[in-house]
C-alpha cells in the first residue's frame, strides 16, 4: 500500500504535471491527493493558469543591432582607394631587402654575427608579414599587435642608441620603413581604436 502524499510531495508533482513530466503512477497519486486537499487544488489551478500565461505571453520585440554591431566591428577595408595594399606590398619588399643581408651574411653595424642574424630574422619576418597582409588584407588585425610591439621596441632601441652616441639619427632613419608599414597595416585593419575615439564626444548609448 502506498503512503499518502504530503503537500510538499504534491507540490513537486504539481510542478512536474504542469510541464507534462509525471508518470502514470505519479499522476494517479497526485489525483488522489487533490481529491482530498482543497489547498493543493487551488495551488494546482494557479500554477496551470500561470503556465498558460507564460506560454501565451507575446514575445517582446528585439531591437535590430545589425547596424550597431557592423559599425563597431569595422572589418578590414581591403585597401581604401586601391592604394594601401600595393603600398604595403612595396614596403614589404623594401623591408625584406633591408634585412636579408643581415640574416644571410650576419652583418649589422655595431652587432656581432649572431646578433646580426637575429636582427635580420626579425626584419625579414616583419617584411613577410607585411606581404601576407597585402595579399590577405583580412588578416591585418591579427598581424597588428605583433608588428606594433616589434616596431615600438625597435624605435625605443633606436632612440637609446642615438642618445648614447652609438648610432647617428641618419643611420637609424632606416626604421622609418617599418613605421610607414605599421601605419599602412593599421589603415588596412580598419583603423582600430581611432573610430571609437573619434566618435567619443557624440557617442550614443545602447543598452541590450
Amino acid at each position: 500500500m502506498r503512503h499518502a502524499l504530503s503537500c510538499d510531495d504534491a507540490l513537486e508533482l504539481i510542478s512536474a504535471a504542469t510541464d507534462g513530466e509525471t508518470t502514470d503512477i505519479e499522476q494517479q497519486r497526485l489525483d488522489a491527493h487533490l481529491d482530498g486537499c482543497a489547498d493543493c487544488v487551488m495551488l494546482e489551478r494557479r500554477m496551470r493558469r500561470l503556465h498558460r500565461q507564460v506560454r501565451l505571453r507575446p514575445a517582446e520585440p528585439v531591437p535590430n543591432l545589425v547596424a550597431l554591431v557592423t559599425d563597431r566591428v569595422r572589418p578590414a577595408t581591403l585597401g581604401r582607394g586601391g592604394w594601401l595594399r600595393p603600398a604595403l606590398a612595396w614596403l614589404a619588399a623594401v623591408t625584406v631587402i633591408q634585412n636579408v643581408a643581415a640574416l644571410v651574411l650576419g652583418r649589422v653595424d655595431g652587432a656581432d654575427e649572431h646578433l646580426a642574424r637575429h636582427l635580420g630574422a626579425f626584419g625579414v619576418a616583419l617584411g613577410v608579414g607585411f606581404a601576407f597582409v597585402a595579399w590577405k588584407p583580412t588578416r591585418a588585425i591579427g598581424m597588428l599587435p605583433f608588428a606594433g610591439a616589434l616596431i615600438a621596441t625597435m624605435l625605443v632601441s633606436a632612440v637609446l642608441d642615438v642618445a648614447a652616441g652609438g648610432r647617428s639619427a641618419l643611420a637609424e632613419s632606416v626604421h622609418l620603413t617599418e613605421v610607414v608599414g605599421l601605419v599602412l597595416l593599421w589603415l588596412i585593419a580598419g583603423s582600430p581604436g581611432w573610430h571609437g575615439w573619434h566618435r567619443l564626444p557624440g557617442r550614443s548609448v545602447h543598452r541590450v
